[in-house]
């Protein structure tokens, strides 16, 4: 048995958000040193290390992610976080916790390849996977990355994905709307930045109906403009989210989108910045890779898609990968402030790494 429930406990109770896991990655070089290894520090927060089989052997990254959420516990755990306002509601606890766990029961085995244990801050803002990628973090001759994510819905400690796509790209945007303030009754001496704004949200069903699949989503979440009952917003500020599964969709509702937010400022008047704030490709898990996963792991289930994106899809860029979820059964959703996780579940995470790592990736 590994030490995966005291590493878990321990960092449940220091979440920390993206870019900020100052404490995560300490608790993790510390964790790793007294294994044996020795940890790379990776930009501020990024944690790797290295299990090398030869000098001649390729490469297979194993992946977790380190970052909470600002969202307050509620869990009534004796282990609950010690940040208020920051929780680990999406996992990235267990991950960690698991991999450390995998890196403390592979020492000293002999492996087909070399292993890259890789800690990766700042998954929830998808920026990373490609800082982690920026500074050189990955391999040269890399075969193959994995990565595990619990996930409720999915039975108690059954593995599951898929082949293709898996979680969808996700792609944030700003439109800064800027027009001409007017009193009510002299509108027509002003520019309508607000009506601009729900020109073009209203817009959003009609775009979501040219993409070929039908579960691709062109979302508002907010708009922000005007300041009292009586005077024209000459400003508004519409932000939202595009989620596709294929990179054909993805590309006609961003054309379409442009395409309509240029139409709207020229009916209005009005003038427009478009900032995309994030953009993240769809995880497409390689299906050679994953045929090889089902001899590894029989007990692999077939996981339904869903729209949720995820950054590993950077890493899937480099070379063939596969993201994993690991079922938590009936628990509360991701991201809820009672999400948790049965931390019996976690020596199956350790297990699972154990399987992948000691199987033979190039062949």
């Amino acid at each position: 048995m590994s030490n995966v429930i005291a590493h878990y406990r321990a960092l449940h109770q220091i979440p920390e958000l993206s870019c900020k896991e100052y404490k995560t990655a300490d608790y993790i070089e510390n964790a790793l040193r007294e294994l044996g290894y020795a940890p790379t520090r990776v930009g501020a927060t990024g944690v790797t290390a290295q299990l090398v089989a030869g000098e001649d052997r390729p490469w297979v990254v194993l992946r977790a992610d380190m970052d909470g959420l600002a969202v307050g516990e509620e869990t009534g755990s004796p282990f609950a976080s010690r940040h208020p306002g920051q929780m680990h509601a999406c996992g990235h606890d267990t991950h960690c916790a698991m991999l450390l766990g995998a890196a403390e029961m592979l020492r000293g085995k002999v492996l087909p390849q070399n292993i890259l244990f890789l800690f990766q801050p700042a998954e929830e803002n998808t920026f990373g996977a490609l800082e982690m990628i920026a500074a050189g973090a990955m391999p040269q001759d890399l075969t193959a990355s994995f990565g595990f994510h619990v996930w409720p819905g999915v039975p108690y400690g059954v593995p599951a994905t898929r082949v293709g796509a898996l979680m969808a790209a996700s792609d944030v945007f700003e439109i800064h709307i800027s027009g001409r303030s007017a009193h009510c009754a002299q509108r027509s001496k002003g520019n309508d930045a607000l009506l601009t704004a729900v020109d073009i949200v209203s817009a959003f069903e009609e775009i979501e109906s040219h993409a070929e699949d039908k579960d691709s989503l062109l979302f508002c979440g907010s708009i922000h403009s005007g300041t009292t009952h009586n005077i024209v917003p000459g400003s508004a500020m519409v932000r939202g989210t595009i989620r596709t599964y294929s990179p054909a969709d993805r590309q006609v509702i961003k054309s379409l989108l442009a395409k309509k937010v240029e139409d709207a400022v020229a009916a209005r008047g009005t003038q427009a910045e478009f900032i995309w704030e994030s953009e993240c490709p769809a995880v497409m898990n390689d299906g050679a890779l994953v045929a090889q996963l089902r001899e590894v792991v029989p007990e692999l289930a077939e996981a339904q898609p869903t729209l949720a994106g995820e950054d590993f899809a950077r890493y899937q860029e480099l070379a063939p990968g596969i993201l994993i979820w690991l079922g938590t059964g009936d628990t509360p959703p991701l991201h809820n402030s009672r999400f948790f996780v049965p931390e019996q579940l976690l020596e199956k995470g350790v297990e699972l790494w154990q399987r992948i790592a000691a199987h033979d990736w190039k062949k």
